[in-house]
């Protein structure tokens, strides 16, 4: 059955039930995806995903249920367990469902010819990266992973208020991992990747790009080794930061903040940042993979500032956390699933770039590291205090030159201070993800090697 018929006769049946207010959420996601190894297919997989949430007052109580099925059978089901859960939960408060945004804005994420790429071009794509791989440098020992793959999902929301939300999304990508060696009996392995997206076409991602890039991320750190334990400038390149932010998103959430999990509670209309930096969410911006126009409570999406020019000016919000704080919804309700909670995230969340290029930035460092990889992110941050301690892989800079790269270091800080730190901003920001950051370089830190 498709979802629009499901839903109408849901709804019907509903009413006839008792049930006074009704709401279905619905996502449905499919995505095929080649890796392929030694010349050979390692791995195809073809995954369809999705279900149906519902929710209904009934007897002025809410009551929940859901299913991954769209029959007859499952209408019955939906409306029996959420009858019979609504007589035994009990509400903190009264739920009431949304009748939706005056206007939503137009995003155009979908292409519905990507997910028809055919599997014998994703196949041949992951072979050619692994074949350009190979051949580029005679110091790459292995391609562990070679892969392509293409997707697709729709989210719908739905109820009888008069709320009708309804978008679609589609993806490419490409990606390569490597392992290399100064020779095959070299004691030392480096890995490095690289990866690639679009939300168009699979013909616009550069494979060739993509292999080659993977291969100079790996290359590039043979013969590493540690420095002196020391404070030193730190330039996190803007993969590397765009780690380091993710870690810390939830420091702007409102539901975090109630909860005395932000050291930014009480601290709306201060200065939190130096003047230079400013974070934003923009779900609305073009080509950018998580951009949407509603969010999962069906309220439409807005760009918002939550730190300009160094200012705190508003936490993320979804329809909860907003009416308990007194201020508008900023539309961030997030769910996992069909089946999740709704909770507060961000959608695109990034630090506004600046104008200096990495290169410009690494010759105005006299003395310095260059961070490129941030390892042990979920263990060595702690979002409440702001503090991190992280293994990390860059390139020691002198007199504004690279000269040898490092490892075996461990770089540990406050987010909140480097936040406060930060000399220079780069301008090259990479949106492949909900959170980014341009290339940070920060006046000191703590390094610890040897």
């Amino acid at each position: 059955m498709k979802i629009e018929e499901f839903q109408e006769v849901l709804f019907a049946k509903g009413r006839e039930a008792g049930f006074t207010e009704m709401e279905i959420y619905y996502a449905n996601g499919r995505s095929i995806s080649v890796s392929v190894l030694k010349g050979e297919i390692d791995a195809y997989k073809i995954v369809e995903s999705g279900g149906l949430s519902f929710r209904g007052l009934i007897g002025g109580k809410m009551g929940y249920s859901s299913t991954e099925r769209l029959d007859n059978e499952s209408i019955a089901y939906l409306l029996d367990e959420a009858g019979s859960n609504a007589e035994v939960l009990e509400n903190e408060e009264p739920e009431e469902l949304f009748a939706g945004s005056g206007h939503y804005n137009s995003v155009n994420t979908y292409s519905a010819s990507l997910i028809k790429t055919s599997p014998d071009q994703l196949i041949e794509a992951a072979l050619a990266m692994e074949r350009i791989a190979l051949s580029a440098d005679h110091r790459i020992d292995m391609v562990r992973r070679s892969a392509a793959s293409v997707s697709e999902s729709e989210v719908r929301i739905v109820n009888t208020k008069g709320l009708n939300c309804h978008r679609k999304h589609s993806s490419a990508s490409a990606s390569i991992y490597v392992l290399a060696k100064e020779s095959k009996d070299a004691k030392e392995t480096v890995t490095g990747g690289w990866f690639d997206f679009s939300l168009r076409s699979f013909d616009d991602i550069d494979l060739e790009a993509v292999a080659l890039t993977g291969v100079r991320e790996a290359v590039s750190k043979l013969g590493g080794a540690t420095v002196q334990s020391d404070n030193y400038p730190i330039i996190l390149r803007n993969d590397a930061a765009t780690s380091l932010l993710s870690s810390f998103t939830s420091v702007f959430s409102a539901e975090s903040v109630d909860k005395g999990f932000s050291r930014l509670k009480g601290k709306l209309g201060e200065q939190v940042a130096g003047s230079n930096i400013s974070i934003i969410d923009d779900p609305l911006m073009e080509n950018v993979p998580s951009s949407k126009s509603f969010d999962a409570e069906g309220s439409a999406t807005e760009r918002h500032e939550l730190i300009k020019d160094g200012r705190l000016l508003t936490f993320l919000h979804n329809r909860k956390t907003a009416r308990k704080a007194g201020v508008p919804s900023t539309a961030n309700a997030a769910k996992g699933g069909y089946k999740g909670m709704v909770e507060v995230s961000h959608h695109n969340l990034y630090i506004a770039p600046g104008t200096a290029s990495l290169t410009e930035i690494i010759r105005g460092t006299e003395r310095g590291i260059l961070i490129v990889e941030l390892q042990g992110l979920h263990a060595g941050t702690n979002a409440t205090s702001g503090s991190f301690s992280l293994a990390a892989i860059g390139y020691l800079i002198e007199h504004g030159e690279i000269v040898r790269p490092v490892n075996q270091i461990t770089v540990s800080g406050n987010f909140f201070e480097l936040l406060n730190g930060i000399e220079t901003i780069g301008n090259d920001p990479r949106f492949i993800g909900s959170c980014t950051s341009p290339t940070l370089k920060i006046g000191s830190l703590s390094v610890s090697g040897a």
